[in-house]
């Protein structure tokens, strides 16, 4: 290619040098104008077996992962008018959401089905708890919070349904009249267990009567306000523990069971109402966790915290006391790690 360029130009300074000649002009334009083509034509051919294969890859990656043609199609074209990596977007649930929030916007008469189905088998139908929500489609149905409207009205409430562009929180126990109507802006705010307050805003679309119960119809939103709840981050687990404890009379005593969650402060280990009455542990008592890690056996004293009860089962937090630095970089790495598998599992199918 470029042996043809220098070609031309030399021709053109043979045709300057000898006096302009309006045939020889014209055929060092066609020549420049042919290879100018060719270069573009090349580069366009290049590009797109480039994006045709690419797109392949794709397909087939979307077919791996159980998605029919179809969907993997939607996602492919709809990725590229958002610009972001159609790859990205089966494996992240954040890039797919926005892919699906575009064709929902395109498309009035969407699949709702097909969505709810693209988003299961990709395994973005729900969020872990402790992991953050991408959007308000992520609420769990029944979460209750409150709606706050004109000036600073709290009114209770809670997720009754939700599709793919609308939520419905219903009013509990409020007749009307209400401190908002269609059209006002209103502000909802919730907190998620094990992972913060959230709080967003909305237009009101319409205030719906159902047997007797009013729901507040309002769009979904990406723009959602977190507060972590904890400091430390707490994941969830399930490894034996070993709990020892001096009673009244100074006896040691041993509780053999599973920790349910960690973080570098402290822990929560759970035994059956019936046992928990026998052990009679209370708030305030030190004891002594041992179990292991990554591969290593951590021993640490312990203070109970505080105390819950979770279906057939008495919960105990813990907080760490003169836990050595060897023992929370492991804790720390083992958190590290969950945390990641959560977001694998969150982000793609596993």
């Amino acid at each position: 290619m470029d042996e043809r360029v220098n070609i031309l130009v030399k021709a053109w300074r043979k045709t300057v040098e000898e006096g302009v000649n309006p045939k020889h002009l014209l055929y060092v334009f066609l020549g420049f104008s042919i290879i100018v083509l060719t270069i573009y034509i090349t580069a366009k051919v290049k590009d797109y077996l480039h994006e045709k294969h690419r797109k392949k890859l794709f397909i087939d990656s979307a077919k791996a992962l159980g998605l029919t043609e179809k969907e993997a199609e939607i996602l492919w074209e709809y990725a590229q008018e958002v610009e972001r990596d159609p790859f990205l977007v089966l494996e992240f649930k954040a890039p797919f959401e926005k892919v699906v929030q575009k064709y929902i916007e395109e498309n009035p008469n969407f699949d709702e089905h097909l969505i709810k189905d693209m988003r299961r088998k990709l395994g973005f139908d729900e969020v872990p708890e402790g992991l953050p929500l991408i959007s308000t489609k992520d609420i769990e149905l029944f979460q209750t919070g409150n709606l706050i409207a004109g000036k600073g009205k709290i009114l209770p409430v809670a997720l009754y349904d939700k599709d793919e562009k609308y939520m419905y929180w219903y009013l509990i126990d409020q007749k009307p009249p209400f401190p908002f109507k269609p059209g006002d802006k209103v502000k909802i705010r919730f907190l998620r267990t094990e992972d913060g307050m959230y709080t967003f805003e909305g237009i009101v679309e319409d205030i719906l009567e159902e047997d007797g119960k009013y729901i507040v119809k309002i769009p979904h939103t990406f723009n959602l306000e977190r507060i972590q709840r904890r400091k430390e981050i707490r994941v969830k687990i399930s490894k034996p523990v070993e709990v020892k404890y001096k009673t009244k009379d100074g006896q040691e005593h041993h509780i053999y069971t599973k920790l349910w969650d960690i973080s570098t402060q402290g822990a929560k280990f759970c035994i059956r109402k019936k046992e928990a009455k026998k052990e009679n542990l209370k708030i305030g008592m030190e004891l002594v966790l041992s179990f292991e890690l990554e591969g290593e056996k951590i021993a640490t004293e312990a203070i109970l915290k505080n105390i819950t009860e979770e279906n057939d089962n008495e919960c105990y937090g813990v907080q760490f006391q003169n836990i050595d630095k060897k023992a929370s970089n492991i804790i720390l790495k083992f958190i590290q790690k969950e945390q990641h598998r959560m977001l694998r599992k969150v982000h793609r199918r596993e």
